[in-house]
Protein backbone atom coordinates (compact mmCIF):
# COMPACT_ATOMS: atom_id res chain seq x y z
CA UNK A 1 0.00 0.00 0.00
CA UNK A 2 2.79 2.10 0.90
CA UNK A 3 4.46 2.06 -2.79
CA UNK A 4 0.92 2.13 -4.17
CA UNK A 5 0.70 5.81 -2.72
CA UNK A 6 4.06 6.79 -3.73
CA UNK A 7 3.47 6.47 -7.25
CA UNK A 8 0.36 8.62 -7.45
CA UNK A 9 1.87 10.94 -5.90
CA UNK A 10 4.83 10.98 -8.35
CA UNK A 11 2.20 11.14 -10.63
CA UNK A 12 0.35 13.99 -9.86
CA UNK A 13 3.76 15.85 -9.72
CA UNK A 14 4.93 15.20 -13.05
CA UNK A 15 1.26 16.00 -14.58
CA UNK A 16 1.27 19.13 -13.13
CA UNK A 17 4.45 19.95 -14.75
CA UNK A 18 2.94 19.08 -17.82
CA UNK A 19 0.35 21.85 -16.88
CA UNK A 20 -2.56 18.50 -16.83
CA UNK A 21 -5.41 19.29 -14.79
CA UNK A 22 -5.81 17.60 -11.72
CA UNK A 23 -9.43 16.69 -13.00
CA UNK A 24 -8.46 14.77 -15.40
CA UNK A 25 -6.14 12.61 -13.15
CA UNK A 26 -9.60 12.43 -10.66
CA UNK A 27 -11.90 12.58 -12.69
CA UNK A 28 -13.86 9.47 -14.48
CA UNK A 29 -10.91 9.36 -17.32
CA UNK A 30 -7.96 9.11 -14.58
CA UNK A 31 -10.32 6.83 -12.89
CA UNK A 32 -9.87 4.77 -15.33
CA UNK A 33 -7.03 4.85 -16.63
CA UNK A 34 -5.20 4.27 -12.99
CA UNK A 35 -8.01 2.01 -11.36
CA UNK A 36 -4.82 -0.50 -11.12
CA UNK A 37 -3.34 2.10 -8.28
CA UNK A 38 -6.63 1.67 -6.35
CA UNK A 39 -5.88 -0.28 -3.13
CA UNK A 40 -9.00 -3.15 -2.01
CA UNK A 41 -9.03 -3.73 1.59
CA UNK A 42 -10.43 -7.33 2.16
CA UNK A 43 -12.54 -8.16 5.43
CA UNK A 44 -10.12 -10.30 7.85
CA UNK A 45 -12.62 -11.45 9.78
CA UNK A 46 -14.79 -13.00 6.98
CA UNK A 47 -11.84 -14.82 5.91
CA UNK A 48 -11.37 -16.15 9.43
CA UNK A 49 -14.94 -17.18 9.80
CA UNK A 50 -14.54 -19.06 6.31
CA UNK A 51 -11.40 -20.91 7.39
CA UNK A 52 -12.83 -22.05 10.70
CA UNK A 53 -15.79 -23.22 8.87
CA UNK A 54 -13.53 -25.51 6.56
CA UNK A 55 -12.39 -26.90 9.17
CA UNK A 56 -15.09 -28.06 11.26
CA UNK A 57 -16.97 -29.26 8.58
CA UNK A 58 -13.42 -31.59 7.92
CA UNK A 59 -13.52 -32.42 11.38
CA UNK A 60 -17.31 -33.58 10.96
CA UNK A 61 -16.66 -35.32 8.31
CA UNK A 62 -13.96 -37.51 9.68
CA UNK A 63 -15.90 -38.40 13.14
CA UNK A 64 -18.78 -39.54 10.81
CA UNK A 65 -16.10 -41.28 8.85
CA UNK A 66 -14.36 -42.98 11.44
CA UNK A 67 -17.57 -43.79 13.30
CA UNK A 68 -18.66 -45.61 9.85
CA UNK A 69 -15.30 -47.20 9.91
CA UNK A 70 -15.63 -48.74 12.88
CA UNK A 71 -19.57 -49.96 12.46
CA UNK A 72 -17.84 -51.76 9.69
CA UNK A 73 -14.86 -53.03 10.89
CA UNK A 74 -16.78 -54.49 13.40
CA UNK A 75 -20.24 -56.15 11.67
CA UNK A 76 -17.33 -57.62 9.16
CA UNK A 77 -14.76 -58.85 11.93
CA UNK A 78 -16.32 -62.18 11.87
CA UNK A 79 -16.65 -63.20 8.70
CA UNK A 80 -13.17 -61.52 7.75
CA UNK A 81 -12.10 -63.58 10.87
CA UNK A 82 -13.11 -66.85 9.15
CA UNK A 83 -11.66 -66.23 6.09
CA UNK A 84 -8.06 -65.04 6.87
CA UNK A 85 -8.09 -68.56 9.26
CA UNK A 86 -8.76 -70.48 5.76
CA UNK A 87 -5.47 -69.62 4.96
CA UNK A 88 -3.21 -71.41 8.08
CA UNK A 89 0.34 -70.15 8.08
CA UNK A 90 2.97 -72.59 7.66
CA UNK A 91 4.44 -74.34 10.92
CA UNK A 92 7.82 -73.92 11.50
CA UNK A 93 9.52 -75.59 14.32
CA UNK A 94 12.59 -73.90 15.82
CA UNK A 95 15.71 -75.65 15.51
CA UNK A 96 18.07 -76.41 18.50
CA UNK A 97 19.22 -73.60 21.28
CA UNK A 98 21.71 -73.42 23.39
CA UNK A 99 20.04 -73.28 27.20
CA UNK A 100 21.47 -70.37 29.35
CA UNK A 101 23.75 -71.91 32.31
CA UNK A 102 23.20 -70.44 35.13
CA UNK A 103 25.82 -68.82 36.63
CA UNK A 104 28.03 -70.28 39.63
CA UNK A 105 28.32 -69.05 42.83
CA UNK A 106 31.63 -68.45 44.45
CA UNK A 107 32.41 -71.63 46.57
CA UNK A 108 32.54 -69.72 49.78
CA UNK A 109 28.87 -68.59 49.23
CA UNK A 110 27.43 -72.07 48.44
CA UNK A 111 29.50 -73.26 51.80
CA UNK A 112 27.39 -70.57 53.69
CA UNK A 113 23.92 -72.12 51.34
CA UNK A 114 24.35 -75.23 52.56
CA UNK A 115 24.76 -74.33 55.94
CA UNK A 116 21.59 -72.70 56.47
CA UNK A 117 19.71 -75.24 54.36
CA UNK A 118 18.87 -78.66 54.99
CA UNK A 119 18.95 -81.37 52.83
CA UNK A 120 14.97 -82.04 53.78
CA UNK A 121 14.42 -77.87 53.29
CA UNK A 122 16.46 -77.93 49.73
CA UNK A 123 14.41 -81.40 48.46
CA UNK A 124 11.00 -79.21 49.20
CA UNK A 125 11.72 -76.27 47.42
CA UNK A 126 12.99 -78.31 44.53
CA UNK A 127 9.73 -80.66 44.35
CA UNK A 128 8.27 -77.13 44.55
CA UNK A 129 9.61 -75.93 41.60
CA UNK A 130 9.20 -78.94 39.77
CA UNK A 131 5.48 -78.77 40.49
CA UNK A 132 4.89 -74.85 39.40
CA UNK A 133 6.65 -76.17 35.49
CA UNK A 134 4.86 -79.36 35.72
CA UNK A 135 1.59 -77.21 36.13
CA UNK A 136 2.59 -75.01 33.11
CA UNK A 137 3.59 -77.40 30.97
CA UNK A 138 0.66 -79.46 31.21
CA UNK A 139 -1.47 -76.77 29.95
CA UNK A 140 0.29 -77.95 26.45
CA UNK A 141 -1.13 -81.88 27.22
CA UNK A 142 -4.80 -83.27 25.84
CA UNK A 143 -5.95 -86.70 25.19
CA UNK A 144 -6.72 -87.82 21.92
CA UNK A 145 -9.02 -90.71 21.40
CA UNK A 146 -12.18 -91.99 19.19
CA UNK A 147 -15.36 -91.97 19.49
CA UNK A 148 -18.79 -93.05 17.18
CA UNK A 149 -20.60 -90.14 17.74
CA UNK A 150 -18.58 -86.82 16.44
CA UNK A 151 -20.40 -84.83 18.10
CA UNK A 152 -20.05 -87.08 21.46
CA UNK A 153 -19.34 -84.61 24.38
CA UNK A 154 -17.71 -87.18 26.59
CA UNK A 155 -13.92 -88.32 26.53
CA UNK A 156 -13.38 -91.20 24.64
CA UNK A 157 -11.85 -94.53 26.04
CA UNK A 158 -8.52 -95.60 25.99
CA UNK A 159 -7.13 -93.02 24.41
CA UNK A 160 -3.56 -91.63 24.09
CA UNK A 161 -1.56 -88.42 24.94
CA UNK A 162 -1.67 -85.41 22.75
CA UNK A 163 0.85 -82.55 22.92
CA UNK A 164 -0.05 -78.83 21.84
CA UNK A 165 2.82 -78.47 19.26
CA UNK A 166 1.78 -75.38 17.14
CA UNK A 167 -1.28 -73.04 16.17
CA UNK A 168 -1.12 -72.51 12.56
CA UNK A 169 -3.69 -69.42 12.95
CA UNK A 170 -6.06 -71.58 11.87
CA UNK A 171 -5.97 -74.85 14.08
CA UNK A 172 -4.60 -76.39 16.73
CA UNK A 173 -1.97 -78.85 16.06
CA UNK A 174 -1.83 -81.68 18.13
CA UNK A 175 1.04 -84.73 18.22
CA UNK A 176 0.07 -87.96 19.31
CA UNK A 177 0.42 -91.70 18.88
CA UNK A 178 -1.64 -92.82 15.77
CA UNK A 179 -4.98 -93.45 16.80
CA UNK A 180 -6.74 -96.31 14.61
CA UNK A 181 -10.52 -95.48 13.99
CA UNK A 182 -12.90 -98.13 12.35
CA UNK A 183 -15.61 -96.95 9.66
CA UNK A 184 -17.78 -94.16 11.28
CA UNK A 185 -15.71 -93.56 14.21
CA UNK A 186 -14.51 -90.13 14.41
CA UNK A 187 -11.13 -88.17 16.49
CA UNK A 188 -11.93 -86.76 19.41
CA UNK A 189 -9.84 -84.57 21.25
CA UNK A 190 -10.45 -83.62 25.12
CA UNK A 191 -8.74 -80.50 26.64
CA UNK A 192 -7.95 -79.69 30.30
CA UNK A 193 -10.95 -78.14 30.80
CA UNK A 194 -12.92 -81.52 29.94
CA UNK A 195 -14.70 -80.09 26.91
CA UNK A 196 -14.32 -82.59 23.73
CA UNK A 197 -13.98 -81.38 20.12
CA UNK A 198 -13.55 -83.17 16.93
CA UNK A 199 -10.49 -83.80 15.45
CA UNK A 200 -8.92 -84.64 11.82
CA UNK A 201 -5.44 -86.17 11.07
CA UNK A 202 -3.21 -83.83 9.40
CA UNK A 203 -0.58 -86.66 8.93
CA UNK A 204 1.01 -89.61 9.85
CA UNK A 205 4.44 -91.17 10.14
CA UNK A 206 4.00 -94.81 10.21
CA UNK A 207 7.81 -95.11 10.83
CA UNK A 208 7.97 -93.13 14.18
CA UNK A 209 4.56 -94.14 14.87
CA UNK A 210 3.65 -90.86 15.72
CA UNK A 211 0.55 -88.27 14.22
CA UNK A 212 -0.50 -84.63 13.73
CA UNK A 213 -4.01 -83.96 14.34
CA UNK A 214 -6.14 -80.81 13.77
CA UNK A 215 -9.04 -79.40 15.42
CA UNK A 216 -10.32 -76.21 14.26
CA UNK A 217 -9.17 -72.67 16.50
CA UNK A 218 -13.19 -71.33 15.91
CA UNK A 219 -14.66 -74.75 17.73
CA UNK A 220 -12.83 -73.60 21.29
CA UNK A 221 -14.42 -71.27 24.00
CA UNK A 222 -12.53 -68.67 25.79
CA UNK A 223 -12.94 -71.23 28.47
CA UNK A 224 -10.78 -73.85 26.93
CA UNK A 225 -8.87 -71.35 25.43
CA UNK A 226 -7.70 -70.23 29.29
CA UNK A 227 -6.14 -73.19 30.16
CA UNK A 228 -4.36 -74.24 27.14
CA UNK A 229 -0.72 -73.44 25.88
CA UNK A 230 1.23 -74.83 22.75
CA UNK A 231 4.47 -76.66 24.56
CA UNK A 232 8.05 -74.87 25.11
CA UNK A 233 10.09 -76.78 22.66
CA UNK A 234 12.88 -78.13 24.04
CA UNK A 235 16.96 -79.36 22.87
CA UNK A 236 17.09 -83.05 24.05
CA UNK A 237 20.72 -82.80 22.35
CA UNK A 238 21.96 -81.48 26.24
CA UNK A 239 20.26 -83.63 27.87
CA UNK A 240 22.64 -86.13 29.77
CA UNK A 241 22.64 -88.82 32.23
CA UNK A 242 21.41 -87.72 35.98
CA UNK A 243 19.20 -84.52 34.77
CA UNK A 244 15.77 -83.78 36.62
CA UNK A 245 12.73 -84.60 34.28
CA UNK A 246 9.22 -84.37 34.73
CA UNK A 247 6.75 -87.01 32.82
CA UNK A 248 3.20 -85.71 31.86
CA UNK A 249 0.45 -87.35 30.32
CA UNK A 250 -0.63 -91.42 30.56
CA UNK A 251 2.71 -93.46 31.14
CA UNK A 252 0.63 -96.26 32.61
CA UNK A 253 -1.50 -96.65 29.96
CA UNK A 254 -4.77 -95.33 31.86
CA UNK A 255 -5.07 -92.35 34.03
CA UNK A 256 -3.09 -88.81 33.81
CA UNK A 257 -0.19 -88.74 36.23
CA UNK A 258 2.68 -86.90 36.96
CA UNK A 259 6.47 -88.64 37.65
CA UNK A 260 9.75 -86.56 38.73
CA UNK A 261 12.83 -88.72 38.54
CA UNK A 262 15.75 -88.44 36.31
CA UNK A 263 17.55 -89.80 32.95
CA UNK A 264 19.19 -93.24 33.36
CA UNK A 265 20.75 -93.78 29.84
CA UNK A 266 23.02 -90.69 28.36
CA UNK A 267 23.22 -92.70 24.80
CA UNK A 268 20.60 -94.84 24.21
CA UNK A 269 19.52 -95.14 20.38
CA UNK A 270 16.87 -97.07 18.12
CA UNK A 271 17.18 -97.67 14.63
CA UNK A 272 14.38 -97.53 12.23
CA UNK A 273 13.85 -97.28 8.76
CA UNK A 274 16.32 -94.52 6.87
CA UNK A 275 17.54 -93.34 10.57
CA UNK A 276 18.30 -93.90 14.05
CA UNK A 277 16.97 -91.61 16.40
CA UNK A 278 18.00 -91.15 20.11
CA UNK A 279 16.19 -91.96 23.27
CA UNK A 280 15.48 -90.40 26.43
CA UNK A 281 15.50 -93.22 29.33
CA UNK A 282 14.04 -92.79 33.08
CA UNK A 283 13.89 -94.47 36.09
CA UNK A 284 10.21 -93.16 36.09
CA UNK A 285 7.91 -96.19 35.93
CA UNK A 286 5.62 -96.74 33.11
CA UNK A 287 4.47 -100.04 31.01
CA UNK A 288 4.36 -100.54 27.43
CA UNK A 289 0.70 -98.75 26.87
CA UNK A 290 2.04 -95.48 27.96
CA UNK A 291 2.30 -92.52 26.06
CA UNK A 292 3.21 -89.03 27.57
CA UNK A 293 5.61 -86.38 26.97
CA UNK A 294 9.00 -85.96 28.74
CA UNK A 295 10.14 -82.44 29.98
CA UNK A 296 13.53 -81.28 31.56
CA UNK A 297 13.03 -78.78 34.89
CA UNK A 298 12.83 -76.09 33.10
CA UNK A 299 9.48 -77.03 31.74
CA UNK A 300 10.40 -78.06 28.47
CA UNK A 301 9.67 -80.37 25.77
CA UNK A 302 12.69 -82.50 25.33
CA UNK A 303 11.09 -86.40 24.86
CA UNK A 304 7.58 -88.00 23.23
CA UNK A 305 6.73 -91.14 24.41
CA UNK A 306 5.31 -93.59 21.74
CA UNK A 307 4.04 -96.90 21.40
CA UNK A 308 6.99 -97.97 19.03
CA UNK A 309 9.91 -97.37 21.33
CA UNK A 310 7.99 -98.91 24.41
CA UNK A 311 7.40 -102.16 22.20
CA UNK A 312 11.09 -102.03 21.54
CA UNK A 313 12.25 -101.73 24.89
CA UNK A 314 10.06 -103.98 26.44
CA UNK A 315 10.77 -102.47 30.00
CA UNK A 316 8.72 -100.77 32.74
CA UNK A 317 10.44 -97.50 32.54
CA UNK A 318 9.89 -94.52 30.42
CA UNK A 319 11.50 -93.97 27.45
CA UNK A 320 10.77 -91.60 24.26
CA UNK A 321 12.06 -90.23 21.35
CA UNK A 322 14.37 -87.37 22.06
CA UNK A 323 12.72 -84.23 20.88
CA UNK A 324 15.45 -83.12 18.78
CA UNK A 325 15.95 -85.74 16.66
CA UNK A 326 12.16 -86.11 15.52
CA UNK A 327 11.96 -81.78 14.69
CA UNK A 328 11.82 -81.90 11.40
CA UNK A 329 9.57 -84.49 11.15
CA UNK A 330 6.59 -83.04 13.32
CA UNK A 331 7.28 -79.83 11.17
CA UNK A 332 6.45 -81.59 8.35
CA UNK A 333 3.50 -83.33 9.48
CA UNK A 334 2.29 -80.25 10.83
CA UNK A 335 2.00 -78.71 7.79
CA UNK A 336 0.53 -82.02 5.82
CA UNK A 337 3.33 -83.37 4.24
CA UNK A 338 4.11 -86.96 4.09
CA UNK A 339 7.75 -88.24 5.56
CA UNK A 340 10.21 -89.37 2.96
CA UNK A 341 11.20 -92.52 2.93
CA UNK A 342 13.62 -95.02 1.27
CA UNK A 343 13.72 -98.16 3.29
CA UNK A 344 17.08 -99.29 4.01
CA UNK A 345 17.66 -100.35 7.69
CA UNK A 346 21.06 -100.11 8.60
CA UNK A 347 23.48 -99.49 11.08
CA UNK A 348 26.62 -96.70 10.66
CA UNK A 349 30.30 -98.05 9.94
CA UNK A 350 32.18 -98.40 13.06
CA UNK A 351 35.93 -97.22 12.77
CA UNK A 352 36.72 -100.83 13.49
CA UNK A 353 34.86 -101.63 10.41
CA UNK A 354 36.48 -99.24 8.48
CA UNK A 355 39.86 -99.90 9.47
CA UNK A 356 39.10 -103.87 8.51
CA UNK A 357 38.18 -102.82 4.77
CA UNK A 358 34.70 -101.62 4.64
CA UNK A 359 33.72 -98.40 3.14
CA UNK A 360 32.64 -95.68 5.15
CA UNK A 361 29.16 -95.03 5.46
CA UNK A 362 25.84 -96.86 6.21
CA UNK A 363 25.94 -100.64 6.29
CA UNK A 364 22.70 -102.25 4.90
CA UNK A 365 21.37 -104.26 7.17
CA UNK A 366 18.44 -104.89 5.79
CA UNK A 367 15.92 -103.12 2.93
CA UNK A 368 12.03 -103.08 3.87
CA UNK A 369 9.82 -105.28 1.28
CA UNK A 370 8.04 -103.19 -1.33
CA UNK A 371 10.18 -99.96 -0.59
CA UNK A 372 12.14 -98.09 -2.66
CA UNK A 373 15.33 -99.03 -1.68
CA UNK A 374 14.32 -102.97 -2.64
CA UNK A 375 13.19 -101.49 -6.42
CA UNK A 376 16.29 -99.97 -6.92
CA UNK A 377 18.58 -103.23 -5.86
CA UNK A 378 19.74 -102.28 -2.86
CA UNK A 379 20.76 -105.64 -0.66
CA UNK A 380 21.85 -106.42 2.45
CA UNK A 381 25.59 -106.04 3.02
CA UNK A 382 25.38 -103.21 1.01
CA UNK A 383 26.86 -99.76 2.16
CA UNK A 384 25.76 -96.61 1.09
CA UNK A 385 28.27 -94.18 0.92
CA UNK A 386 26.32 -90.80 -0.58
CA UNK A 387 23.67 -89.05 -1.84
CA UNK A 388 23.69 -86.71 -4.96
CA UNK A 389 27.53 -86.32 -4.44
CA UNK A 390 27.59 -86.02 -0.45
CA UNK A 391 29.28 -88.38 1.36
CA UNK A 392 27.32 -89.99 4.34
CA UNK A 393 29.11 -91.41 7.41
CA UNK A 394 26.35 -92.03 9.43
CA UNK A 395 22.16 -93.02 9.58
CA UNK A 396 21.61 -89.84 11.39
CA UNK A 397 23.63 -87.77 8.54
CA UNK A 398 21.20 -89.66 5.82
CA UNK A 399 18.37 -89.03 7.28
CA UNK A 400 19.06 -85.16 8.12
CA UNK A 401 19.67 -84.91 4.12
CA UNK A 402 16.27 -87.00 3.05
CA UNK A 403 13.95 -85.65 5.68
CA UNK A 404 14.41 -82.63 3.10
CA UNK A 405 13.83 -84.73 -0.30
CA UNK A 406 10.34 -84.52 -1.98
CA UNK A 407 8.01 -87.19 -2.76
CA UNK A 408 9.21 -88.51 -5.83
CA UNK A 409 12.16 -87.15 -6.69
CA UNK A 410 15.17 -89.36 -8.47
CA UNK A 411 17.86 -89.69 -6.08
CA UNK A 412 21.36 -91.52 -7.38
CA UNK A 413 22.87 -93.02 -3.92
CA UNK A 414 26.28 -93.89 -4.33
CA UNK A 415 27.41 -96.95 -2.66
CA UNK A 416 29.36 -100.44 -2.58
CA UNK A 417 29.24 -104.15 -2.65
CA UNK A 418 31.70 -106.69 -1.60
CA UNK A 419 32.76 -108.79 -4.98
CA UNK A 420 34.05 -112.32 -5.30
CA UNK A 421 37.49 -111.20 -3.91
CA UNK A 422 35.94 -109.91 -0.69
CA UNK A 423 37.02 -106.61 -2.26
CA UNK A 424 34.37 -103.63 -2.45
CA UNK A 425 33.22 -102.48 -6.11
CA UNK A 426 31.31 -98.75 -6.53
CA UNK A 427 27.80 -98.95 -7.48
CA UNK A 428 24.94 -96.52 -8.12
CA UNK A 429 21.45 -96.79 -7.06
CA UNK A 430 18.77 -94.90 -8.63
CA UNK A 431 15.51 -94.62 -6.60
CA UNK A 432 12.87 -93.14 -6.44
CA UNK A 433 12.01 -90.89 -2.97
CA UNK A 434 8.47 -92.64 -1.76
CA UNK A 435 6.32 -92.57 1.36
CA UNK A 436 4.90 -95.45 3.39
CA UNK A 437 1.60 -93.98 3.18
CA UNK A 438 -1.19 -92.50 0.10
CA UNK A 439 -0.65 -88.70 -0.08
CA UNK A 440 -3.81 -87.91 0.20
Amino acid sequence: MYTNRRIAKEMRASMEDKNIPMEELDGEKGHEEYSFLQEVIKDETVSIKRLRGKILRLLRGGAVFGLAASIAFCALSPWLETHFHNNPVQVEIPEDEEDPQPESEPAEKEEVKEEKESEEESYRRMLQTLNTEALQAKRGIVSVGKAADEEKKEPAAGDTTGILVADNGRELLILSDIVTVKEKEHITVTFPDGSVHAAAEKMRDPNLGLCVYAVLREKLDKTTWSGIETAEIGNSNLVKSGDTVIVLGKPYGTDEAAGYGIVTVDEEYIELADGIFRLISTNISGNDKGSGAIFNRHGKLVGVISQPVLEIEGNRRVVGYGISDIKSVIELLSNGSVIPYTGICGMDVTEELNERGMPQGIYVKEVEPDSPAMAAGIQSGDVITGIEGQNIISLSNYNSILIHKKVGTQLVLQGCRQGAGDEYVDIDFNVTVGSRIKTK
